[in-house]
Order: structure tokens, then C-alpha cells, then sequence
């Protein structure tokens, strides 16, 4: 056995030499969870808000705030799009989530879903220097049914605070319908990352992996297992692409 490494880059070496490799796989998944439960404990979750702004003296929240900030509700009033100059929208998505399609655990209610939610806007601050907020919301109604025009109504109103909307673990058919309707109405961009997010990575390795055997995207047979939400886009962004659905 070796050396606990921070990068976490051995952990198949810190398991007994017996191991089979299916029991060192499970080793790993047990071990990640517990360390997992036990840093968001200590950190009490992975993100917080820090400004990027300078504060030189206590005269400066007059700048910040009011009466200084007046001039930028105003400009932005006159303009809307000035918002994008004169805030942080232009970099800010908000991930939105009924949490009824949470990974491999499914219906986590509402609040379970956060530490995936604030996973994602970690990755995206962490890979992409974008600054995400978790957004978990209640859209059950009074018989404990999700009903996605709660979700449709709650990022139409929210869509002016954010550049861009990433929906994240609502489960199908809810999940179509709230894409489709809020791409449609709403100013600012809307993305699936169980749908789009996926697809667009797996038609980028098809294509890939096609290439590399010297095969076409349409001369080949495609088997998808399930029907969710990620295959479902995925199958119609390789038929865009030219794939033959007649072969899927």
C-alpha cells in the first residue's frame, strides 16, 4: 500500500494487493463518498460569494452602493443591455434544478440536490472562470407532483439577474418541456446539460472514434440503451450531423 497523495491521483495503491480490481473500483466509490460527505461538512459546501471589487476606504460603499450606484440603474434602465457592461450578468449563470433526476439517486427533494448543483457552478468557475449559483427549487404541487410551468414561470422571472441558464437534473418528459419553452421565450440562452451537455461530448467522441477507424458517420450502426433525456438528444444531434437513424 502506498502514501495517501493529496492529487488523490493513488487511490487504486492504497488498497490491499489482493484486491480485485472490481473490489478496488468499489473501494474507490465508498472512499470518495465518505470524503466527499466529509469536506462538505467542513466547508459547509463548496462556494461562496467574494467581491471582486475594491473597497480603498469606507467612502468607497458610496461608490458601490448608493448614491454612487444610481447612475448605473439608471443607464441600465434606459438600456437594458447596458447590464452586460455595467454588472456581472454577462458572466453569471444560475443552475436550476428540481432535483427530481439527481445523478444515479434520483428524487433527492429539493435540497438534496445542492451539492450537485454547487458541483456544477464549481466546474464552471474552477474550468471556465464563470460564476454560477446553485438555484433548487420546490415546484411540487399540493399532491407532491412536479410541475414543470413552476420552473418555466420561475426562470422567466429570474432571467434578468443571469446571462444564461443551465437546467440541470429535472426528470422527463418535464424536462423537455420546460427546454422547449423557456428556449423560445426567453432573451438569454438555455442549456440542458443532461441533454445538450452530454450530446454534443458524445457526438464529439463518436466522431473521434470514427475517424480514428476510418469509418462514416452514416455508414454505421448506432445502439443507444435507454431513452431519457441524454440519448434522446444525443440520438438527434448524430442525425443532424448525418448519422442514418434507420441504423440506430
Amino acid at each position: 500500500m502506498s502514501n495517501f497523495d493529496l492529487t488523490l491521483n493513488n487511490l487504486g495503491d492504497l488498497f490491499p494487493d489482493n484486491f480485485s480490481e472490481e473490489q478496488i473500483a468499489k473501494a474507490k466509490t465508498i472512499f470518495l463518498k465518505e470524503m466527499a460527505y466529509r469536506m462538505h461538512s467542513f466547508y459547509k459546501g463548496k462556494m461562496m460569494t467574494v467581491p471582486k471589487a475594491g473597497l480603498y476606504g469606507f467612502n468607497w460603499f458610496n461608490v458601490w452602493y448608493t448614491p454612487g450606484v444610481s447612475k448605473v440603474s439608471t443607464t441600465i434602465r434606459d438600456n437594458n443591455e447596458a447590464a452586460y457592461d455595467l454588472s456581472n450578468k454577462g458572466n453569471f449563470i444560475g443552475v436550476v434544478s428540481d432535483s427530481t433526476r439527481v445523478l444515479g439517486d434520483g428524487d433527492c427533494t429539493p435540497p438534496g440536490g445542492l451539492g450537485v448543483m454547487e458541483g456544477k457552478a464549481f466546474l464552471m468557475k474552477y474550468l471556465g472562470g464563470v460564476d454560477a449559483v446553485a438555484l433548487c427549487i420546490d415546484n411540487r404541487d399540493k399532491d407532491g407532483k412536479p410541475d414543470p410551468d413552476k420552473i418555466i414561470d420561475f426562470v422567466k422571472m429570474v432571467q434578468p439577474s443571469f446571462g444564461g441558464i443551465n437546467l440541470e437534473d429535472i426528470s422527463q418528459p418535464n424536462c423537455f418541456k420546460v427546454l422547449d419553452t423557456l428556449r423560445e421565450e426567453c432573451d438569454i440562452p438555455v442549456w440542458h446539460d443532461d441533454a445538450q451537455g452530454t450530446g454534443c461530448v458524445t457526438l464529439a467522441g463518436l466522431l473521434g472514434a470514427l475517424e480514428v477507424v476510418g469509418k462514416k458517420l452514416e455508414d454505421v450502426r448506432i445502439v443507444f440503451i435507454g431513452a431519457g433525456a441524454s440519448n434522446t438528444t444525443i440520438a438527434r444531434l448524430i442525425i443532424t450531423a448525418g448519422g442514418d437513424p434507420q441504423k440506430m
